[in-house]
């Protein structure tokens, strides 16, 4: 499933998202790295980007490292936020963001997950978003209002 999702969004240039939960141990992290690996050829032309949650110092430390990742010019706040907006609905390669321990991004309003997975519903988008996380329940507790499930 995770290999089939890869080829149709990223290469077919198709923007999504993607939610995989499970127990912890169970394998999650092992089982994309391992599709990353076999796909490496095929997703030669995207940028693909790894953060692990857990080693982020807030939710909101997740755009700085995105930005960097992308090699973009160090933003603050809102602007920040603009300009990989900005990035992600330009011309260029397809962009894939895995996000391990994606439950560690919840926040008060939960502003930071849904501005992740907003973007690839963005008109334009080149944004595929791959979100890893121990929490069975988080799109029906954190993501309601994007409909997602």
């Amino acid at each position: 499933i995770l290999r089939q999702f890869l080829r149709e969004h990223v290469l077919g240039r198709r923007p999504g998202s993607l939610y995989v939960s499970g127990a912890p141990g169970t394998g999650k992290t092992a089982c994309l790295s391992r599709v990353l690996l076999d796909c490496k050829d095929e997703l030669a032309r995207s940028k693909t980007v790894v953060l692990n949650c857990m080693a982020l110092g807030s939710p909101h430390s997740v755009f700085p490292a995105l930005a960097q990742h992308l090699g973009l010019p160090v933003a603050t706040g809102r602007e920040r936020i603009r300009s990989l907006e900005k990035h992600l609905t330009a011309q260029g390669p397809m962009v894939l963001l895995v996000l391990d321990e994606l439950d560690q991004l919840e926040s008060k309003g939960q502003d930071v997950l849904y501005t992740l997975f907003e973007w690839p519903q963005l008109p334009s988008s080149r944004l595929v978003l791959v979100g890893l996380a121990n929490a069975l329940d988080l799109t029906d507790r954190s993501l309601a209002r994007l409909g997602a499930h």
